[in-house]
């Protein structure tokens, strides 16, 4: 990612060597400069041109690399980080979806041998002396454990629990597109009594109760109380908590969702629109052949899809300014019956507020259907 900072609309030519024969970017910018992002397989190249199609030497160029890059991209980075905080003593353990054993495998293989080059090239041989099965959903991968979940519903969860203090947790897989690409949320919380809620969730697929235990955590926090659920042991408490912030909200309603197909969620929204709320909704462009947004549309609710050319990954709702409804939980079906999953649903005025800037952002980037 290259940030370009000049005085004078210019353009910027990027390319970089790996890529494919004319993999060449020339993005037009004003006076308050503009940032280039390039999948960088090898030497980065760019030239700042004027309008005369000449270089201009007197413009900053900075590429963003490590810790200022927003999320600054690889996987491997992740990968490293989890051996970094092994070799530090840290006890580290992963849960993970079976659809994905060999994501795992040759990422962390690949940052144990010092690659730093997407994608990780892994032989067989270092992998096979590298990964020892535990049992048959269970493997070592260079001395962390990982287990799978071999069900039919996914393993759909996208957390971390550091030392029993805090949570991360939110839309956003460990991955470069979720990072650098798709809009997502992610939140740390830093509470003990969620993380202890969080961490008896975890042992319970990495012990074999592969639907978890679905016990909801109340918390609270300066300026942040809440509850969080999840499925699919516990989905129909989750879907109930939902629908009873739906059933209250009076005044505004914003949802910005990968996929919107639970008809309950939908005739709740409905309901709240009945009820004088205004309601929004922002959905993810590639899955509107299986959101169910016609039944919103016939009553007259607003309803847009997302402008991002990669994917709008959110699942969140915002109710009258106060309450913030998040986490991996799609509003779907599968969500609460099927999936593991854990959904957030956050008393904070403030953490709101910070939200709904964000989802009107999305919003008026986006096309009304």
């Amino acid at each position: 990612l290259t940030e370009v900072k000049s005085k004078q609309a210019v353009t910027v030519r990027a390319a970089a060597t790996g890529l494919s024969p004319g993999s060449v970017k020339d993005v037009a910018l004003g006076a308050k400069g503009v940032r280039v992002e390039l999948k960088r397989l090898g030497r980065l190249v760019v030239k700042v041109l004027g309008a005369d199609g000449k270089p201009l030497p007197r413009v900053t160029i900075r590429t963003l690399t490590g810790a200022d890059q927003p999320g600054s991209g690889d996987d491997l980075e992740v990968a490293q980080g989890l051996l970094r905080a092994k070799a530090r003593g840290v006890r580290v353990r992963l849960y993970g979806e079976s659809d994905y054993r060999e994501d795992f495998r040759r990422y962390l293989v690949a940052a144990s041998l010092g690659q730093r080059e997407e994608p990780p090239r892994v032989r067989f041989a270092e992998l096979k002396e590298r990964v020892k099965p535990l049992s048959l959903d269970c493997e070592e991968v260079v001395g962390i454990p990982i287990c799978y979940d071999e069900r039919e519903g996914f393993m759909h969860h996208k957390f971390l629990v550091v030392d029993g203090r805090a949570v991360w947790t939110g839309s956003t897989n460990m991955t470069w597109n979720a990072f650098a690409r798709n809009n997502e949320n992610s939140l740390l919380l830093p509470s003990p009594t969620l993380a202890q809620g969080y961490a008896r969730e975890f042992e319970a697929l990495f012990g074999g109760q592969k639907e978890g235990l679905g016990q909801p955590v109340a918390f609270a926090l300066e300026g942040v109380e809440g509850v969080a659920y999840f499925s699919p042991r516990g989905g129909r408490l989750a879907r109930e908590a939902l629908l009873k912030r739906l059933s209250e909200a009076q005044r505004e309603v914003l949802v910005a969702a990968f996929v919107l197909t639970d008809r309950e969620v939908l005739e709740a929204l409905l309901q709240a629109r009945r009820r004088g709320a205004e309601v929004k909704v922002l959905l993810e462009t590639r899955n509107l052949g299986t959101s169910r947004e016609e039944a919103l549309l016939e009553e007259g609710l607003e309803v847009r899809q997302d402008a991002n050319p990669y994917t709008m990954h959110h699942k969140v709702m915002l109710l009258d300014g106060t309450y913030v409804v998040t986490g991996s939980y799609n509003f779907s079906v599968r969500a609460h019956e099927v999936n593991n999953e854990n959904l957030l649903v956050l008393k904070s005025p403030s953490l709101a507020e910070r939200y709904r800037k964000e989802v009107l952002r999305l919003w008026e980037a986006g096309s009304p259907l």
